[in-house]
């Protein structure tokens, strides 16, 4: 069973008619994954419980909506996003390109030389825990590579964890979340959300709220109750999702996975098809359209509750 799996391959058989456990497990065990990822891209969220750390924009409002719901917890709300460290590459002669990349296991330092491009990973999250430790391997790197802490003094932000210059991608499976930063003889700076929020609320359907005045002063106006106006000026980390999938969504992935499977088991040949279990029959030139629609009529009903419809949001 996958982790986005909705359902149990039991829970699965149980909608699937005339189908003998154990005889085609592995096709069955597929078919839920693919459902499974189709019914989230339907209902534009996840559903099982999960931790996410997003980043966005401040919209002016009491409210900030967040991407996931129903809301477990929130772990933390940071704002203020400010440069805490500086890589340069000082050797321009030998270096014609020059830049930093921010991964989700640590720095990748690209430079290029007469036409050769050397990358460098070895300044790791897991192995230099502080921004302090990385700044301190990328000073022994040589070949021109430079870096510093920011700060008057320096333990301002070095004994800061490295991997919080990691944000990770709120949409597909990217692994990059700043640069690539050109640093040929300019300095790369890597930003970080550093202030705590505490003036906040959070309601369990999906949004934070401003609630109580006086308590950020480092924000623009911070007797009006709103988040400030901003470019992905808020680091929200919080857990969401159900902790157990509602037994609705858990039919309409059942179901849908018994219609797919029984499009896939016909024979070809035949002028009529008939499902079994949703009492449904298709004429030979009506099978195909079925597999091309986002969700059947039965499911889309069954899910209809859950679909969230997004509207002029500047989220994404």
């Amino acid at each position: 069973m996958a982790a986005k799996d909705l359902v149990t391959l039991a829970r699965a058989e149980q909608s699937m008619q005339n189908y003998t456990p154990g005889s085609n497990d592995s096709v069955v065990s597929t078919l839920i994954t693919a459902v499974s990822e189709a019914i989230e891209k339907y209902c534009c969220r996840h559903f099982y419980s999960r931790s996410f750390d997003e980043l966005y924009n401040g919209t002016g409002d009491r409210r900030l909506v967040l991407r996931e719901y129903p809301i477990q917890s929130v772990q933390s709300v940071r704002y203020r996003p400010v440069t805490v460290l500086k890589i340069q590459n000082t050797d321009q002669l030998t270096n014609q390109r020059a830049t930093v990349a921010v991964t989700s296991t640590g720095l990748t330092l690209v430079r290029v030389a007469s036409g050769v491009t050397i990358t460098d990973t070895s300044s790791t999250f897991a192995g230099f825990p502080t921004l302090q430790g990385l700044a301190n391997n990328i000073n022994g790197l040589g070949n021109g590579w430079t870096a510093q802490v920011v700060g008057v003094n320096p333990g301002d932000y070095g004994s800061w964890p490295s991997a919080d210059l990691y944000v990770p991608s709120s949409y597909g499976d990217g692994v990059q979340s700043q640069g690539a930063l050109t640093a040929r003889g300019v300095f790369a700076e890597l930003k970080m959300h550093t202030y705590e929020l505490a003036g906040y609320q959070w309601d369990p359907r999906g949004w934070l709220l401003r609630a109580i005045p006086y308590t950020d002063p480092e924000l623009l106006h911070p007797e009006d109750l709103i988040w400030p106006v901003g470019i992905n000026n808020f680091r929200v980390q919080y857990t969401a999702g159900y902790t157990t999938i509602p037994e609705a969504v858990q039919e309409a992935c059942a179901e849908w996975v018994n219609e797919l499977y029984q499009l896939a088991a016909r024979d070809p040949a035949a002028k009529t098809v008939h499902l079994q279990g949703s009492g449904a029959t298709f004429s030979s030139h009506a099978v195909p359209r079925l597999a091309s629609l986002r969700a059947p009529d039965n499911v889309a009903r069954l899910l209809a509750p859950y679909r969230r419809y997004t509207m002029a949001t500047n989220q994404g």
